[in-house]
Protein backbone atom coordinates (compact mmCIF):
# COMPACT_ATOMS: atom_id res chain seq x y z
CA UNK A 1 0.00 0.00 0.00
CA UNK A 2 1.85 3.11 1.01
CA UNK A 3 6.12 2.90 2.16
CA UNK A 4 4.86 3.01 5.48
CA UNK A 5 7.65 1.63 8.32
CA UNK A 6 6.57 0.10 11.69
CA UNK A 7 9.06 0.22 14.39
CA UNK A 8 9.93 -0.48 17.88
CA UNK A 9 10.69 2.43 20.31
CA UNK A 10 14.10 2.19 21.60
CA UNK A 11 15.18 3.67 25.50
CA UNK A 12 18.85 5.11 25.13
CA UNK A 13 19.84 2.00 26.30
CA UNK A 14 18.34 0.25 23.10
CA UNK A 15 15.64 -1.58 24.70
CA UNK A 16 12.99 -2.14 23.11
CA UNK A 17 10.21 -2.59 25.48
CA UNK A 18 7.10 -3.67 22.85
CA UNK A 19 9.64 -6.22 21.28
CA UNK A 20 10.42 -7.26 24.52
CA UNK A 21 6.96 -7.75 26.09
CA UNK A 22 5.76 -9.28 22.56
CA UNK A 23 8.47 -12.22 22.67
CA UNK A 24 7.86 -13.48 26.04
CA UNK A 25 4.42 -13.90 24.75
CA UNK A 26 2.87 -17.66 23.58
CA UNK A 27 3.04 -18.40 19.94
CA UNK A 28 -0.88 -17.60 19.37
CA UNK A 29 -1.02 -14.49 21.50
CA UNK A 30 2.38 -13.53 19.29
CA UNK A 31 1.20 -14.44 16.09
CA UNK A 32 -2.18 -12.33 16.87
CA UNK A 33 -0.28 -9.42 17.80
CA UNK A 34 2.16 -9.46 14.81
CA UNK A 35 -1.09 -10.29 12.18
CA UNK A 36 -2.25 -6.78 14.02
CA UNK A 37 0.81 -5.01 13.63
CA UNK A 38 1.27 -6.22 9.76
CA UNK A 39 -2.63 -4.82 9.04
CA UNK A 40 -1.38 -1.99 10.36
CA UNK A 41 2.10 -2.14 8.46
CA UNK A 42 -0.20 -2.46 5.41
CA UNK A 43 -2.77 -0.14 5.55
CA UNK A 44 -1.03 2.72 7.92
CA UNK A 45 -3.59 5.77 8.17
CA UNK A 46 -6.45 3.71 6.64
CA UNK A 47 -6.52 1.18 9.29
CA UNK A 48 -9.76 2.43 11.83
CA UNK A 49 -11.85 1.20 14.26
CA UNK A 50 -11.90 -1.92 16.21
CA UNK A 51 -8.27 -1.54 15.53
CA UNK A 52 -6.91 1.78 15.94
CA UNK A 53 -8.35 4.25 17.87
CA UNK A 54 -6.99 7.74 18.95
CA UNK A 55 -6.26 8.41 22.39
CA UNK A 56 -5.86 12.15 22.76
CA UNK A 57 -4.90 15.54 21.06
CA UNK A 58 -1.15 14.54 21.45
CA UNK A 59 -0.89 12.28 18.77
CA UNK A 60 -0.94 8.91 20.60
CA UNK A 61 -3.08 6.20 19.22
CA UNK A 62 -3.59 2.49 20.42
CA UNK A 63 -3.59 -0.66 18.56
CA UNK A 64 -5.56 -3.00 19.61
CA UNK A 65 -5.83 -6.64 19.88
CA UNK A 66 -7.77 -9.37 21.48
CA UNK A 67 -6.62 -12.85 21.64
CA UNK A 68 -9.46 -15.49 23.26
CA UNK A 69 -10.68 -13.15 26.28
CA UNK A 70 -8.00 -10.64 26.57
CA UNK A 71 -6.82 -7.20 24.77
CA UNK A 72 -3.62 -6.02 24.00
CA UNK A 73 -2.86 -2.29 23.35
CA UNK A 74 -0.16 -1.31 21.70
CA UNK A 75 0.16 2.64 22.01
CA UNK A 76 1.91 4.09 19.17
CA UNK A 77 2.18 7.84 17.13
CA UNK A 78 2.99 8.45 13.52
CA UNK A 79 6.24 10.23 12.94
CA UNK A 80 7.87 12.27 10.21
CA UNK A 81 9.16 10.18 7.40
CA UNK A 82 5.97 7.61 7.70
CA UNK A 83 7.07 6.02 10.61
CA UNK A 84 4.62 4.44 13.36
CA UNK A 85 6.33 4.15 16.68
CA UNK A 86 5.27 1.22 19.43
CA UNK A 87 6.16 3.07 22.37
CA UNK A 88 4.11 0.57 25.44
CA UNK A 89 2.12 -2.29 25.42
CA UNK A 90 -0.26 -3.47 28.06
CA UNK A 91 -2.75 -6.56 28.14
CA UNK A 92 -6.50 -5.20 29.35
CA UNK A 93 -9.47 -6.30 30.06
CA UNK A 94 -11.23 -2.94 30.62
CA UNK A 95 -12.04 0.05 28.00
CA UNK A 96 -10.17 2.71 30.43
CA UNK A 97 -6.64 2.90 29.84
CA UNK A 98 -4.62 4.27 33.17
CA UNK A 99 -3.27 7.46 33.63
CA UNK A 100 -0.23 6.37 34.46
CA UNK A 101 -0.03 3.99 31.16
CA UNK A 102 -0.99 7.28 28.67
CA UNK A 103 1.75 9.24 30.55
CA UNK A 104 4.31 6.48 29.97
CA UNK A 105 3.48 6.70 26.70
CA UNK A 106 4.16 10.54 25.79
CA UNK A 107 7.21 10.58 27.93
CA UNK A 108 8.38 7.48 24.86
CA UNK A 109 6.79 9.52 22.35
CA UNK A 110 9.05 12.94 23.48
CA UNK A 111 11.92 11.08 23.84
CA UNK A 112 11.84 9.22 20.43
CA UNK A 113 11.04 13.06 18.99
CA UNK A 114 13.54 14.74 21.17
CA UNK A 115 16.51 11.90 19.62
CA UNK A 116 15.05 11.24 16.40
CA UNK A 117 14.12 14.58 14.86
CA UNK A 118 16.70 15.99 13.64
CA UNK A 119 18.47 12.65 12.02
CA UNK A 120 15.17 13.04 9.36
CA UNK A 121 17.23 12.65 6.20
CA UNK A 122 14.34 11.88 3.80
Amino acid sequence: MGDWQVLFYPTRENYEPVKEFILHLDYGTRHEIIHVIDLLYKNNVKLGWPYVEKINKSGLRELRIKHGSDIYRILFFAFTGRKFILLHIIKKKRDRLPVATIQLAIKRMVDYKSRFTNLQGS
